[in-house]
């Protein structure tokens, strides 16, 4: 048995990657450790004091013991899971799909130049829809539909075509979409309301049809006509 001790997080995070010959899959519970986690808290706490403030959980049960409601907190998995639904429409895999979401877009979501802002604003949209089906400004049934009425949000307000997540044009995306998401106001609520509609005119749409990314690009096609 080897056995090493540092105080040095860094240090740390290269003896893991050093020791563990993990899948793509096992590496994503290593995503605490990379500079972009470290990156994506900061920001995160950027906004300490706002009605807006969320909290990225960046090391499993980072804030138990602090009195912050479960609503604010984002776990790394839920977190890259908005990333995925939102900025790169496949609301399928956030759905139920987890070991394929990071097996296909593990390198593009916990790339360590991906806009910090991403995380904030897909996180903060669902936390809007929570509080708005909370309280009964939307249907109680859209929880159902959560991953797939982000990037129809996002759709809606910008249209089709998604930066690059590490782009300026991202960046000024997700600021628009923070100052919207940030407090309870009509326009929130009525973009949440179109996406909700778009969905409902599917028609009846299972669990086993919301696991398929054909439901979504049905959607898309909704929003282009």
């Amino acid at each position: 048995m080897k056995v090493v001790e540092t105080s040095n997080e860094d240090v740390f995070s290269e003896l893991v990657r050093a020791t563990n010959s993990q899948t793509k899959v096992d590496d994503a519970q290593f995503f605490s450790l990379r500079p972009i986690a470290k990156k994506v808290e900061q920001y995160f706490n950027t906004y300490e004091g706002q009605e807006s403030r969320i909290y990225f959980e960046r090391r499993d049960k980072q804030y138990v013991g602090i009195e912050i409601p479960l609503i604010r907190i984002f776990p790394i998995d839920v977190a890259a899971k908005c990333v995925t639904a939102m900025f790169c429409q496949r609301p399928d895999l956030a759905f139920r799909y987890k070991k394929i979401m990071y097996d296909e877009f593990s390198e593009i979501i916990f790339d360590d130049n991906v806009k910090e802002s991403v995380y904030y604003a897909g996180c903060l949209t669902l936390y809007r829809l929570h509080l708005l089906v909370a309280k009964n400004h939307i249907p109680q049934n859209s929880r159902k539909y959560k991953w797939h009425m982000l990037p129809l949000v996002r759709v809606l307000v910008f249209g089709k075509n998604v930066p690059a997540l590490n782009s300026k044009q991202i960046e000024k995306e997700c600021d628009k979409i923070i100052e919207m998401m940030s407090s309870h106001n009509d326009q929130a609520v009525e973009v949440f309301k179109k996406a909700l509609d778009i969905i409902n005119s599917i028609g009846n749409i299972t669990e086993d049809r919301l696991k398929r990314q054909a439901i979504f690009a049905e959607m898309f096609d909704k929003i282009l006509t």
